[in-house]
C-alpha cells in the first residue's frame, strides 16, 4: 500500500482555529510505508501584527520516525501560541508517541501515549495511552481503507477559572474509552490523493459520553518532498467543558516538508 502522506504540520496556513473535541488526527502522520532508518518532516509559521490589530501568532510541529524491519516508532510535536502583548490569547500544545509492530502488510499492532494542553478548550493536562491491533480491509494498488480499534485510559484536568458560575473549574476525570477509527485513501495519480479519516471513542462506562472527529484531505505534492493539504474538520464533544461549544469546525491549508529516505 503506497500510502505515504506522513503529514504533521498543521499550523502552515490556517483559515480557522480547531478545538477537535479532545481528539487529535494522528493517521496522516502515521504511514507505515515509511522508508527504512529515521524520517519526518517539519514546519512553522509566524504572524506578527500591529496597528489597529496587534499580535503575535507562532506555530510548529514536526513528526519523527524510526524504522527497523517489521519495527516502526513515531513522535509528534504541536505548538501553537497566539498573544497580545503580555496576554495569551490561546495556546496550545501536543506530544505523542506511537509504536507499531508490522505482523504483515495488513495488520500491525500499536501502542500510544499522548500529552496535550488547549487553552480553548480549557484543557490544563489531557494524558491518553492506548494499545490495539489496525487493519487494511482493503489493499489496492491505488487505493486502501483500513480499521484500527483500541483500548484507550484518558486522564483530564480541566484549567482553574477565576468565573464562580463556571461549576467545573479545576475538575480533574479519569475514563476509560474504546478509540476507533476508520483511514481511507485514493490515489488519482501519483500527485493527488483524497484522504478520509473518521474517529469514534465514546467512553466505556457511558456511550453517552462520545466523541466524533471527521477529517477530509485533499493533498497535492508538488515535489517527492512537498506537499500541500486542504483538509475540512468536524469535531464533535457531547460533553464538553463548561463553557465550551459541542462542535467545532475547521478549513485549514498546509505545507509540509518530507526529510530522510531514499532521495532518488
Amino acid at each position: 500500500m503506497k500510502l505515504n502522506l506522513a503529514i504533521a504540520a498543521l499550523a502552515a496556513v490556517s483559515f480557522a482555529p480547531v478545538a477537535e473535541a479532545g481528539i487529535q488526527n494522528v493517521q496522516s502522520a502515521l504511514a507505515t510505508d515509511v522508508p527504512e532508518g529515521v524520517s519526518g518532516n517539519a514546519s512553522g509559521s509566524a504572524d506578527y501584527r500591529t496597528g489597529n490589530i496587534a499580535f503575535l501568532s507562532l506555530a510548529t510541529s514536526g513528526a519523527l520516525r524510526y524504522r527497523q524491519d517489521k519495527h516502526l516508532l513515531i513522535g509528534l510535536v504541536r505548538l501553537e501560541r497566539k498573544s497580545a502583548g503580555d496576554r495569551l490569547i490561546f495556546g496550545r500544545t501536543f506530544e505523542h508517541l506511537r509504536y507499531r509492530f508490522l505482523f504483515s502488510d495488513r495488520l500491525l499492532f500499536e501502542a500510544f501515549g499522548q500529552h496535550e494542553f488547549d487553552a480553548v478548550k480549557r484543557l490544563n493536562i489531557r494524558a491518553v495511552g492506548g494499545i490495539g491491533p489496525k487493519y487494511e480491509l482493503i489493499d489496492g494498488k491505488n487505493y486502501g481503507l483500513g480499521i484500527g480499534v483500541a483500548y484507550m485510559f484518558e486522564f483530564e484536568q480541566l484549567s482553574e477559572e477565576e468565573d464562580p458560575l463556571i461549576t467545573d473549574s479545576g475538575d480533574n476525570d479519569i475514563a476509560h474509552r474504546v478509540s476507533s477509527y476508520l483511514v481511507g485513501h485514493y490515489e488519482i495519480d501519483d500527485r493527488f490523493q483524497v484522504v478520509e479519516t473518521l474517529y469514534l471513542q465514546p467512553r466505556v462506562t457511558d456511550a453517552a459520553d462520545t466523541r466524533l472527529l471527521s477529517e477530509s484531505s485533499i493533498v497535492l505534492k508538488a515535489t517527492k518532498r512537498l506537499s500541500v493539504t486542504t483538509s475540512f474538520t468536524i469535531a464533535f464533544d457531547n460533553r464538553p467543558p463548561q463553557t465550551v461549544e459541542k462542535t467545532d469546525t475547521a478549513l485549514k491549508t498546509t505545507i509540509s516538508y518530507e526529510f530522510g529516505g531514499d532521495d532518488e
